[in-house]
């Protein structure tokens, strides 16, 4: 266990790429930044306004805030520099994400409205004007308490929305339509699915945390016995409502739906990385494991003295734990700099941003095979080579400073970009033969079968 020394905070998230996590402090505009590389706060952050909500891109590139008042803010972790700060709700900010993809933010308040917004359009400088959020569901009637957004791109991914209606409804983030609504004996405070999205779990406020399954069985009844069969259908669609308050009502919880064991309301939700164990946390400050399959509780810890906001399973980062002579050796922390309190930059800020420090560690392996463990997607050894070789071209034209080896150098590139030009439209050309070929063998067995 790794204990991080600071202060009550209110909302917490953690980068797993940069190995930093960032807290908002309940009573004042002020963000923690921690390292796992010490127990001690390496940053302090002043606001403009007080953070109610947070939430930092997948890839550890910006970080977003919301505030009491309805607005967010986005920085750039690395340079600090404010982004955009702009009007998204007309209440308090109660929760926003970042999808898996990290093309869209997501952001719910108590004015009971979910807006997804394109990261682009809140990046681009050229848009001067409050910009629109790309969808906008309105269908809760009561304030959004979780959001939870499903692994893969954009037009895979789908949306879990909880509300203090007793509802959670599924979005389909592609066409922004809904799925299916699930009614709950109690508001559904936070909400986590596991990663093959067969199932989501619900805390409630009444101590309980619901299990509910997002895909069923049904008998397939054919004309003999061996066509009988079982086929697994999805549970709702076509914007449904799947009543699961049956689920409460059954006293000896026969049906394995129920989580019971909580004597406060539930805050806060995890999964393992196998999603075998799920991890919860209550308002008094109790923390669960429990496993999933027997719904039995293993461990209970009960130590903490406040609610428990935040909960995070991850594999454990190359850094993490590591003695102070091996990481002064291998790991470096990542940039991070002040946040930026407003929009405007003099120019002296303007240079000074220009010149961004990249830091690339000799730690490739290491963070090859923990970004691969945690996603499934690591960075490809040629990626490696390549972003060894841009380094390498780096530091020789820095040591370079006469205008002939410059001058060498892009006659160099301008050749070997001509070169993979033309390897190209070769292989383009071969492509388009063997396409015409097959097109036309294609057609004539066509038109031998028909005669």
């Amino acid at each position: 266990m790794f204990v991080f020394n600071g202060f009550f905070c209110k909302c917490t998230r953690l980068s797993y790429r940069i190995s930093l996590i960032i807290s908002a402090q309940v009573d004042k505009p002020l963000l923690h930044v921690y390292s796992f590389q010490k127990d001690q706060v390496h940053l302090k952050i002043i606001c403009p306004e007080k953070i109610v909500a947070l939430a930092v891109s997948n890839r550890g590139v910006f970080c977003a805030g919301g505030t009491d008042n309805g607005k967010i803010y986005i920085w750039e972790i690395s340079t600090g520099i404010l982004c955009k700060v702009f009007d998204a709700h007309y209440k308090r900010i109660s929760v926003i994400k970042f999808s898996n993809d990290d093309s869209v933010l997501i952001s719910g308040s108590e004015d009971a409205g979910v807006n997804v917004w394109l990261l682009t359009n809140l990046l681009d400088d050229s848009v001067d004007e409050s910009p629109s959020p790309y969808y906008t569901w309105s269908e809760h009637s009561l304030p959004i308490t979780d959001i939870w957004c499903g692994i893969g791109s954009f037009n895979t991914t789908r949306v879990l929305t909880s509300s203090l209606d007793h509802t959670c409804k599924l979005w389909d983030l592609a066409t922004g339509c809904l799925l299916t609504t699930f009614i709950f004996p109690a508001a559904i405070t936070c909400l986590i699915a596991d990663p093959a999205e067969r199932m989501f779990f619900g805390g409630g406020n009444d101590n309980l945390i619901y299990q509910i399954y997002l895909y069923t069985k049904q008998e397939n009844r054919g004309y003999s016995m061996t066509n009988s069969r079982e086929e697994v259908i999805a549970v709702g669609g076509t914007a449904s409502i799947v009543d699961v308050c049956e689920i409460a009502s059954s006293k000896d919880n026969r049906k394995g739906n129920l989580f019971k064991g909580h004597s406060s309301s539930v805050t806060s939700l995890a999964l393992s990385y196998d999603a075998t164990l799920l991890l919860s946390g209550s308002q008094d400050g109790t923390l669960i494991i429990w496993d999933i399959m027997s719904k039995q509780m293993i461990k209970n810890f009960s130590h903490y003295k406040g609610p428990i906001v935040n909960l995070f399973t991850f594999i454990k980062p190359p850094d993490l734990g590591l003695s102070t002579n091996n990481l002064s050796n291998k790991i470096t922390i990542q940039p991070i700099q002040l946040f930026q309190r407003n929009t405007t930059q003099n120019s002296e800020q303007k240079d000074n941003f220009e010149n961004v420090n990249i830091i690339l560690n000799d730690n490739t392996k290491e963070m090859e095979l923990f970004e691969y463990n945690f996603t499934g997607q690591a960075i490809t050894s040629l990626e490696l080579y390549d972003l060894h070789k841009a380094k390498q071209t780096l530091l020789q034209l820095q040591s370079d400073n006469n205008a002939s080896t410059f001058q060498t150098q892009i006659s160099s590139l301008q050749s070997e970009l001509l070169r993979v030009h033309n390897q190209y439209q070769c292989i383009k050309g071969l492509n388009d033969e063997l396409y015409q070929e097959l097109l036309t063998d294609f057609i004539a067995k066509r038109r031998e079968n028909k005669n």
